[in-house]
Order: C-alpha cells, then sequence, then structure tokens
C-alpha cells in the first residue's frame, strides 16, 4: 500500500507539476488550479489520522512524498501541508482549507507587528504556522515552541526580490488576537528543516539524473564527454553527495513521537543537505557548461531551489553548530559513541 501512495504521487506530479507550470507559478500566474488538483488527490491529509479522514501515514512513510515534491520542482508547500495539518489535527484544531507553511525565522515584533522574512513559499500559501514566543524578553529558538496558525490574507505581503523566488515576507498586525494557537509546543526550526532536506534530497536527485544523461548525450572530440574521466569523476563525487543526502533525509524521518522528528536527526539532515547543495550545484553546472545556466533549460529550475533551500530553516552552519553544542553537552569519550 505505502509504495501505492508514493507511485500515485509520483504519476500525478508527472501530469500536473510540468516545468511549464513552474515557470508559470513562478512568474506570478495563478496557483488556485494546481492546488485543488492537489487537494483532490488527497495527499494532503496523508499524515492525518484516519478518524479524521487521514491516511495516517507515519513521518518515514512520508519521507518519499516529500523526496517526490522536491524531485518534481512542485511549486506548492504540500509537503509542509501534510506536516501541519497533522499537527492541527492532533491539536484539535480546525484543519482549514489551503496550502500552509511554516515560518522558519525569529518573529519580531514591533509596534503590535509580527514579522516573517523569507516564508518558504510565502507568495503561494493560504496559512502560515508562526512560532510565537514571548517578546517581553529575549527570544529563545532552540527548544519547542507553541505557535499560532495566520491567514496569509490578512498580511502584509512583500516580494523577497529574488527572480523565480515563492519566498515572501509576511507582516500581521495584532497578530496575538488572530489565529488558533496550535497547543503542541515543538521544535518547529527542525520541523521546518527536515522537510526542506527531503525536498532537497529530491531535486538533488533529479540533477544527478538529469547530469548523467546530458553527460552521454554531449559529445566533443568524437566521443561524448560521459567518458572522459575527468567528468566521470565529477558525476562519482555528485552521486555520492546525493546520496549521502538522501539518506540522512531518510533517517531523519525515522520518529521520536508519533509525527515528530528526533531534533538531531532532523539537525543533521539539514546540515548535511545544506552542505551538498552547494557541491551538487556545482558539479551539476560544470558539466553542462554554458547550457545549464540556461532560462529555457530546465536544471536551472532545480538548482535555484536548491541555493535557496540551504538557507531556509537555518544554514549548514547553525545545524552544525547545534549538532557540535550537542555532542560537546553529552558525556560520550568520543563522537562516535555519541553517534
Amino acid at each position: 500500500m505505502e509504495a501505492d501512495i508514493h507511485d500515485a504521487l509520483d504519476r500525478l506530479l508527472t501530469g500536473i507539476s510540468t516545468p511549464k507550470v513552474v515557470r508559470e507559478i513562478e512568474a506570478g500566474g495563478s496557483p488556485v488550479r494546481l492546488w485543488q488538483q492537489l487537494a483532490d488527490s488527497g495527499f494532503a491529509d496523508a499524515l492525518v489520522p484516519e478518524s479524521t479522514g487521514g491516511a495516517a501515514l507515519s513521518l518515514s512513510e512520508a519521507f518519499l512524498l516529500f523526496f517526490i515534491c522536491g524531485h518534481h520542482a512542485l511549486p506548492m508547500p504540500l509537503a509542509q501541508t501534510m506536516i501541519a495539518r497533522s499537527i492541527c489535527a492532533a491539536g484539535a484544531i480546525g484543519i482549514p482549507d489551503g496550502p500552509m507553511t511554516i515560518s522558519p525565522l525569529p518573529v519580531v515584533a514591533n509596534d503590535q507587528i509580527i514579522k516573517c522574512r523569507n516564508v518558504p513559499f510565502g507568495k503561494v500559501a493560504r496559512w502560515v504556522i508562526v512560532p510565537y514566543v514571548d517578546f517581553t524578553g529575549p527570544a529563545d529558538w532552540s527548544g519547542p515552541l507553541a505557535a499560532r496558525l495566520l491567514p496569509v490574507s490578512a498580511a502584509t505581503r512583500s516580494d523577497s526580490g529574488i527572480p523565480g523566488s515563492l519566498l515572501a515576507h509576511l507582516a500581521w498586525e495584532n497578530p496575538v488576537s488572530a489565529g488558533d494557537v496550535v497547543a503542541a509546543r515543538l521544535p518547529w526550526m527542525e520541523i521546518g528543516g527536515l522537510v526542506t532536506a527531503a525536498l532537497m534530497a529530491g531535486a538533488m536527485e533529479y540533477v544527478l539524473g538529469k547530469t548523467v544523461s546530458y553527460a552521454g548525450a554531449r559529445s566533443q572530440f568524437g566521443r561524448s564527454i560521459g567518458k572522459f574521466q575527468a567528468v566521470q569523476q565529477q558525476i562519482s563525487m555528485l552521486a555520492e553527495l546525493v546520496a549521502a543526502s538522501r539518506m540522512a533525509a531518510e533517517l531523519g524521518c525515522q520518529e521520536a513521537s508519533p509525527g515528530l522528528p528526533n531534533p538531531l536527526a532532523a539537525a543533521v539532515a539539514k546540515a548535511r543537505a545544506s552542505e551538498a547543495a552547494v557541491a551538487v550545484v556545482s558539479i551539476a553546472h560544470a558539466v553542462h557548461a554554458a547550457m545549464g545556466i540556461t532560462e529555457e533549460y530546465d536544471l536551472q529550475l532545480y538548482t535555484r531551489r536548491l541555493n535557496e533551500w540551504r538557507t531556509d530553516y537555518g544554514s549548514a552552519g547553525y545545524w552544525n553548530r547545534r549538532v557540535g553544542g550537542a555532542v560537546l553537552a553529552s558525556d560520550a569519550l568520543c563522537t562516535l559513541d555519541f553517534m
């Protein structure tokens, strides 16, 4: 059954998340039709309990669904919506219609205005889960936080300024009096980072396949460039990076409690994916040469996302510091014992 669900999503996105559709939405086209097709498929409720109409998949079972979304460059936050809807259901909150995302950065209070910068999929989301802190004192984002579910329609939305990006800056006035409180105190940064790591793993898998295919088809000096040892070495390195990122993301989706990741495993997954993204993009474009940077060629739909996603919900440096701090705070005599 699990394999059937994954195959069904792959087939669906092959038909509806085409490069043409991705480009149209990135250019400011309406995402309504695409989201309606996703909503009608039922995948947004994949992690929701069966008692409320969902498929009750575990986080580990949902990993491949997140991966497939990244592999198809889906320009909608379906993966984040799956997580958000399951959390709302667990907190006995009415699940709203429409795409949902999670705010990744500290929320700033200034004259009763709450600001969220660089919200992933902020341009196309209808709802945002905003982690909430007591702004009368220093904000601590390293642990579990309560959150509010706020409507994007009530926010002032501004563009990030990045061409083709679906990021947006959002600001709400008097948000404390608006929106539902998500009852559970959860590690929101880890949740967002893990979902992004899985999306990145899927995008990297596509980049690897595209690069191997191009190296086999492109000829130079009478033979395909994929037969040159220097190119083979680069592609081998690319394959290693992609495999390691996928493994880290999959391990990160092993649940610590129902529906929630182990925060440290999620940190490792995001750190691994963010580090790998730099080299993956570099190698892919090096093999493709000038072809890879053209707007008409689909590679840039993925490499742009990887460059963007690697800093969403914390960069590699942020998560490596978190992992390193946990190692130093443990009683383990060496790193291997800690692992």
